[in-house]
């Protein structure tokens, strides 16, 4: 079974309500129709009923088994203000709440918040930016987290390796230069994200044009106590480098490059690039030339599961994604272990 079936078949057996406030864009409305009739969540429209039933009706899309939560509700909006200010982990006062759930997005996240859905999802229309400050002030990060990350699976069809063919890659769109503290974390987090989703233990490769000390620089160093902190703060998990790609990935390179032990170097399935950059054009590049298809990005480190998907997928990958938003809901939520 590859990657993508074992999400559908996980989704649906734990069904989730997934809280969708791009919903008038006529792509992401289709996607979502086809994520209901195939039994892979329970989705909720969040936005003017009129404009959503109007795109609907001449798209030709049927929108009886969706939810539509009116943001010009003002009852439903009045009371999910003050239930959110009474939550003991709210971000943000009563009047700041109020002033923004006109807006969709924030809406949509506040009605995850105090429970009413499972997960957010959404990107199609809105920028990265938008889509994590509106994150990080209704949801906030989890426990221990210090940054927000984006997290990218790519599944190779021709890849043979001890590892398998996912491959777990961040930080693909959020912490531009992370400090050696921040990539620590986002290590920690793509671990934590690739065994929710796979049900494997993730063996993940801190990434750098050195491997364990080949060579030298302010990146390689700030790579190298990476590692180091990433491993005091979760000495459960497998994590190691500094590793080139081929190191981290190949066993026979890994041979002749890394010559101390190591549960991880040539057989790596989580790599975390130095920087948003390398990451975003590494991917991007083994999508266009590679026989890869991709998923995500998931935005981890919030202490409610969200994704945000790209402005440039098609109808296929917005259901594939998802069904991704809806598996991670449920493992969050004790589901799907």
């Amino acid at each position: 079974m590859s990657f993508i079936d074992s999400i559908y078949e996980r989704a649906k057996q734990n069904i989730q309500r997934v809280a969708i406030p791009e919903c008038t864009n006529e792509i992401m409305m289709r996607a979502a129709v086809r994520v209901v009739d195939a039994g892979i969540a329970d989705i909720v429209f969040v936005g003017d009923r009129n404009e959503i039933e109007a795109v609907a009706q001449k798209s030709g899309i049927d929108l009886s088994r969706v939810t539509i939560v009116d943001v010009g509700n003002a009852t439903y909006r009045e009371q999910l203000v003050e239930r959110y200010i009474e939550l003991p982990k709210k971000l943000m006062g009563k009047k700041s709440v109020a002033r923004r759930m006109d807006n969709p997005l924030y809406m949509a996240m506040v009605m995850e918040t105090v429970g009413d859905v499972d997960c957010t999802f959404g990107g199609l229309d809105t920028t990265t930016y938008e889509f994590v400050m509106a994150a990080s002030g209704i949801i906030g990060l989890a426990e221990g987290v210090t940054t927000p990350s984006a997290f990218i699976m790519l599944e190779f069809e021709d890849f043979e390796g001890e590892q398998g063919n996912c491959f777990g890659m961040a930080d693909g769109g959020i912490c531009l230069e992370p400090t050696s503290e921040q990539l620590a974390s986002i290590a920690v987090s793509c671990c934590d994200t690739f065994a929710a989703l796979t049900g494997k233990e993730a063996r993940c490769a801190m990434l750098s044009y050195s491997t364990c000390g080949s060579g030298s620089g302010p990146a390689v160093d700030r790579v190298r106590a990476a590692v180091e902190l990433a491993k005091a703060q979760r000495p459960d998990l497998k994590i190691d480098g500094e590793f080139q790609a081929d190191a981290a990935i190949n066993q026979r390179v890994a041979t002749k490059k890394v010559k101390q032990p190591s549960d991880v170097a040539g057989r790596a399935d989580v790599l975390i690039f130095p920087d948003v950059g390398s990451c975003n054009i590494g991917s991007k590049l083994l999508l266009l030339l590679g026989k890869a298809r991709g998923y995500g990005p998931v935005y981890q480190g919030f202490r409610l599961p969200v994704l945000d998907c790209s402005r440039g997928d098609t109808g296929d990958r917005l259901f594939d994604n998802i069904a991704l938003c809806s598996v991670l809901a449920a493992h969050q939520r004790g589901g799907n272990k």
